[in-house]
């Protein structure tokens, strides 16, 4: 009887453990499957992976540790699940060079994406024909410095990820249309780019080209809480030069590193400056750029996120001088000669997920005046200068600026003639998500003077040798717009651009009016 009952037992303790380790697959990506043996000492018996997946054409029976039993066993799992709605998550700057994109489905009940597959990267974008090719990426390797002085980045490392491992002859069981992609930077989306799957068109070669829409924060980040500052690399700055004299540097910040960058960006440059009647002032600048970029996002309402957040500091350090002779009035605009555009495009990772900021900066050295002037002007300035669009459910978008920290000092300034001038070295600002221009700014310190007679400013120099009226003032002069590509947030579209309020500040450095002297007799 006892032996009937073990015969009958047996084989079914078998089918058990064979159907639990179909069901479950390996553990991981790299974990083989082991063969199960008979309890009764028969030969191993292998677990079938043929059943149909929704959606995808049924995979041959494999080995339960080939790359494609694994991407079919991923595919078929469900989704993993996000933070819950209201987690506050990291927000840190990813690590350099990194290219992987992130790949999920959105949580049903408000939870941000949960990638579902890793070692994924964009070898292909069209944003206009809404097309896209992953491929299989790399191992991610650090970016080769750009400047031997810089010291080492300090940002913290990001959290590894969990989400199963592609191989390449896996990659089109990975990728199913209603899951979205959030892509850093790459070479076939310099930008970064965030999208929904809507098809799956075809698939070699280890890569698989995909039908696309744009995609919205709201959808990867649900109902989620984040809000971070992070710094911008400078090394991770591309510089283009607009004049030909120029130079750009990386260098330590008094030999030390801050917390979050590892120096600042020094452009110099050497410019003529264009002037009426065929004329021009010789002019140079020094600008030292330390720019941070800012994001928040809280949770998801009916029609977007409850409150949000994009923005940017530029802390700057400026030293520029302008010399010539001013024959008459430049005119109602001032002269401006653009010398530098510089872009950069951090990646912020919220829980893993890359967010992708876009910084564009245009520096510019201007000037300006209202009669006969010959004018020799060298000034600083330092300041923190920023600006932020922030949306509030039922309220819309509204935005500040802020550079009343900021300081002009003349150097050296020699003044003579009948008029006003006013010389500046500013910088055009745009910051957005994702290849989407979200602010745009114009950031503007100056020095201007007005002068019927002569003036001489050395600084520490002694006193000021003046004759006639004169007064030398510092400014700045902060304005920009909001543009209708916010829609990036998941939030109402702008209609057109929204500007900002104006920052204007001015103060005299000195002022006075002597009387000429009078000759002797």
């Amino acid at each position: 009887m006892k032996s009937s009952l073990s015969m009958a037992v047996r084989p079914a303790l078998v089918s058990l453990v064979l159907l639990g380790v179909a069901a479950c697959g390996p553990t991981s990506g790299a974990q083989q499957a082991s063969p199960v043996a008979d309890a009764t000492g028969g030969a191993p018996v292998a677990a079938s992976t043929s059943t149909p997946v929704a959606g995808h054409v049924p995979v041959a029976a494999t080995s339960p540790g080939s790359p494609q039993a694994r991407a079919a066993t991923a595919a078929a799992a469900p989704t993993p699940s996000g933070p819950p709605p209201g987690t506050a998550l990291p927000v840190t700057a990813a690590q350099p060079g990194a290219q992987q994109a992130a790949v999920g489905a959105p949580g049903k009940d408000g939870t941000a994406v949960s990638p579902a597959a890793k070692n994924l990267q964009l070898t292909a974008y069209d944003p206009a024909a809404g097309t896209a090719v992953l491929a299989a990426a790399a191992a991610p390797s650090a970016a080769p410095s750009a400047a031997p002085t810089a010291a080492p980045t300090t940002a913290p490392p990001v959290a590894p990820s969990t989400a199963p491992s592609v191989e390449p002859s896996a990659v089109a069981e990975a990728v199913r249309p209603g899951q979205l992609i959030a892509s850093p930077p790459t070479a076939a989306a310099p930008q970064g780019a965030l999208v929904a799957v809507t098809a799956v068109r075809s698939a070699s070669g280890g890569s698989v080209t995909l039908a696309t829409r744009p995609a919205t924060l709201t959808e990867l980040l649900g109902g989620a809480e984040a809000d971070g500052k992070v710094a911008v690399d400078p090394q991770a700055i591309k510089v283009t030069p607009l004049v030909k004299d120029l130079k750009a540097t990386v260098a330590r910040e008094n030999g030390t590193t801050t917390a979050d960058a590892s120096g600042t960006l020094e452009v110099d440059v050497n410019a003529p400056i264009p002037l009426p009647d065929g004329l021009s002032a010789a002019a140079s600048g020094s600008l030292q750029l330390h720019p941070a970029v800012h994001f928040a996002y809280h949770g998801a309402g009916v029609t977007g996120p409850r409150t949000a957040s994009i923005g940017f500091d530029l802390g700057a350090h400026a030293r520029w001088k302008v010399t010539g002779d001013l024959a008459r009035s430049t005119g109602a605009a001032p002269i401006r000669v653009p010398f530098a555009k510089l872009q950069a495009s951090p990646v912020i990772t919220v829980a893993g997920l890359p967010v992708v900021v876009n910084l564009g900066l245009t520096c510019y050295l201007e000037i300006s005046a209202d009669g006969q002037v010959h004018l020799e002007a060298e000034q600083e300035a330092t300041g923190t200068w920023a600006v932020h669009a922030d949306y509030t459910g039922g309220r819309g978008w509204t935005s500040s600026t802020d550079a009343a920290d900021t300081k002009v000092s003349p150097v050296h300034v020699r003044l003579s003639g009948k008029a006003g001038a006013r010389a500046a070295l500013g910088a055009e600002v745009s910051v957005g998500l994702y290849d989407t221009v979200g602010v745009e700014a114009t950031v503007a310190p100056y020095l201007r003077a007005q002068v019927d007679g002569s003036l001489t400013v050395d600084v520490p120099g002694g006193a000021p040798q003046v004759q006639g009226g004169w007064a030398l003032l510092g400014g700045v002069d902060l304005n920009g717009a909001l543009t209708a590509h916010l829609k990036i947030f998941g939030t109402p579209v702008l209609e057109g651009k929204l500007p900002l309020p104006s920052f204007h500040r001015e103060w005299p450095l000195l002022t006075g009016t002597l009387p000429s002297p009078t000759p002797k007799a």
